[in-house]
């Protein structure tokens, strides 16, 4: 049986957790080894600096030692890591922080929700909720920092992931119900595009463009094999992501959360989350690439058995 484990990127690719000012990372571990990383965060209470972070563990994770910052103090316990700045050593309010620590995962695999109280000057911020489903914490104020637990077999491809970079949605016009995604996808291992899926769009396949005779044709393409070490583009002509029955316009400066599923030769599945501006052409591109500028009603074209 496959077994499914979700990835989050960040950067311009990020996912709702990216969006915490608290956060863990790297934000997965395996279960039944150590963890070794950072508690990250991002600023102080508004324009307060911080002085201390209380990080409580949920129950199956476990600290087993922290590092304290220059000056700083650390204070530990199985289940609540202290830190706390020196006298006239608080971090900026505008600075970003990185707290060392180690962790023992022992929970079964799943999303495991640590909660951090930031202390400022004459304020606190306690990051503590988490969302009722899934693990997108879009629309929280104060989002628990997420760490996703993985089986050996999820860590092992979770580690051999694949990346993804230049990612982007093309803008609509009003009436338009589809419209192309184009990325760069570098795989480690062997692995399959498997799958697709976007909230923006009631259907959201990959697609393949390819001329026969005089007429492109284009067609869901089903599982796609990534060369291993190589930049597999998908990009308008080619392989490409098709959203279709759009449930809004996409209009330039947005951006659009995408679901790729990959397998790997094991038969893991991969679920990595993205997030692509919407733009009117490729980033640093001059001009929109001929010929595609609304996707549903190309002169010459051949749909099979896609739905526009």
């Amino acid at each position: 049986m496959n077994k499914t484990t979700a990835i989050f990127l960040s950067s311009f690719l990020c996912a709702g957790a990216a969006g915490a000012h608290v956060q863990l990372e790297p934000a997965v571990a395996e279960s039944g080894a150590a963890w070794k990383g950072v508690v990250r965060v991002s600023h102080g209470c508004d324009a307060a600096p911080t002085t201390s972070i209380d990080m409580k563990l949920p129950h199956g994770v476990t600290a087993l030692r922290a590092t304290a910052n220059t000056g700083w103090r650390v204070v530990l316990t199985p289940d609540e890591v202290i830190w706390t700045a020196p006298r006239g050593g608080a971090l900026d309010a505008k600075q970003s922080g990185d707290f060392p620590l180690e962790l023992r995962v022992a929970g079964a695999s799943g999303p495991q929700w640590v909660k951090v109280l930031q202390r400022c000057q004459g304020t606190s911020v306690d990051w503590s909720q988490v969302p009722t489903h899934g693990t997108s914490t879009e629309g929280l104020k104060s989002p628990a920092a997420l760490l996703k637990v993985m089986t050996s077999a999820e860590a092992a491809a979770w580690r051999e992931r694949p990346s993804i970079e230049q990612a982007w949605v093309r803008a609509t016009v009003p009436g338009q119900q589809a419209t192309g995604a184009f990325m760069r996808i570098t795989a480690k291992e062997p692995t399959q595009l498997v799958g697709v899926s976007s909230p923006v769009a009631g259907v959201a396949q990959v697609h393949e463009m390819k001329m026969e005779g005089n007429v492109m044709h284009m067609r869901p393409a089903g599982p796609v094999d990534l060369p291993v070490g190589r930049a597999f583009e998908l990009n308008p002509g080619s392989y490409h992501v098709m959203l279709q029955d759009l449930k809004q316009p996409l209009q330039a400066g947005a951006s659009v959360p995408i679901t790729l599923v990959f397998r790997n030769a094991k038969g893991v599945e991969t679920r990595l989350d993205v997030r692509a501006p919407v733009a009117l052409a490729a980033p640093a591109s001059p001009a929109a690439m001929p010929g595609m500028a609304g996707m549903e009603g190309m002169s010459g074209m051949a749909h099979g058995d896609a739905k526009h």
